[in-house]
């Protein structure tokens, strides 16, 4: 059945300006009638777009990466209207987990052949996110991949930048309280609230689920080489939530503050986008999301 799509595409990602093109070809071929959205980068204009259209057309479609995936997730939360994914970015890590095709010409394809299931959201101090909301090391490494440096290295970036990153190496000192009140002081030089079971471009938690209302909280402490390497062992064989480096938690509600006082930044889907103290929560079936039909159960 055609549909009237919402045609959002950041010209500014990996592959954009390129694809651009050959996506609403594709999209217009199958019988659909494109709204197109033109993106400055201004703050919250691919929400309130999509809010503004959300009478007059049946579907969404964001080319880009996690990021621009970001910026539509307040539109997507309030309208329900369902969701492509245009894979443009140099991480795509929403769309690698859900086996989201990269062609054009297969992503137009799966809003009449595809499935459409609906995905939980988190949030962090009222900013929604996909995968999952970090405080520590990560926020170093996301600072350092650069547009310029992600261009040239494309997926190296992810250990590049981590190696760079580890000349920072700080613990915090952090108080966790989840939503039956039960508190708990850490030491990590890393904390992680993930929604997604896969995140970090390495990191997989077999146990987690994009659907099951849950977020999994992930402190690590690293306290010296042998530390380090079994924690990278740990991810390796899929592990990493039992490993004794990490304390690994399952809940709806987390509220993270630092002991000493310090407003460490917090990203979100490796956007800069708030600081501690923060109330991470999850919205249930926040999102739908149209996904190869082979690819449901794996995802559930």
């Amino acid at each position: 059945m055609a549909k009237r799509v919402l045609f959002a595409v950041n010209p500014r990602a990996r592959s954009g300006r390129p694809e651009r093109d050959r996506s609403a070809a594709a999209l217009r071929a199958r019988g659909h009638t494109l709204v197109p959205v033109e993106l400055s980068g201004a703050s919250g204009e691919l929400s309130r777009a999509i809010v503004a259209h959300r009478d007059a057309v049946d579907a969404v479609l964001v080319g880009g990466g996690d990021g621009t995936l970001l910026t539509a997730l307040p539109g997507l939360v309030e309208t329900k209207l369902p969701l492509a994914i245009l894979p443009l970015g140099t991480f795509n890590e929403l769309a690698r987990t859900l086996g989201v095709p990269h062609d054009p010409e297969a992503v137009a394809a799966l809003l009449d052949e595809g499935a459409s299931i609906p995905l939980d959201v988190g949030c962090v101090n009222g900013v929604f996110y996909f995968n999952e909301a970090s405080v520590g090391l990560s926020t170093r490494v996301a600072r350092l991949q650069t547009g310029q440096v992600k261009r040239a290295l494309g997926m190296l970036a992810i250990p590049v930048t981590t190696v760079r990153a580890m000349r920072w190496l700080r613990p915090m000192h952090l108080e966790v309280v989840d939503e039956r009140g039960e508190v708990r002081r850490l030491r990590a030089v890393q904390l992680t609230v993930a929604n997604s079971y896969r995140f970090g471009g390495v990191v997989e938690n077999p146990e987690g689920s994009l659907e099951d209302g849950k977020l999994w909280l992930y402190s690590i402490d690293v306290r010296g080489w042998w530390s380090a390497l079994r924690v990278v062992g740990a991810v390796l064989v899929r592990r990493f939530a039992h490993t004794p480096d990490v304390v690994a938690v399952r809940g709806s509600r987390f509220t993270v503050r630092s002991v000493h006082g310090r407003a460490h930044r917090v990203f979100a889907d490796s956007e800069d986008v708030t600081h501690l103290p923060a109330e991470f929560s999850i919205v249930p079936h926040g999102v739908t999301v149209f996904v190869p039909s082979e690819r449901v159960d794996a995802i559930r």
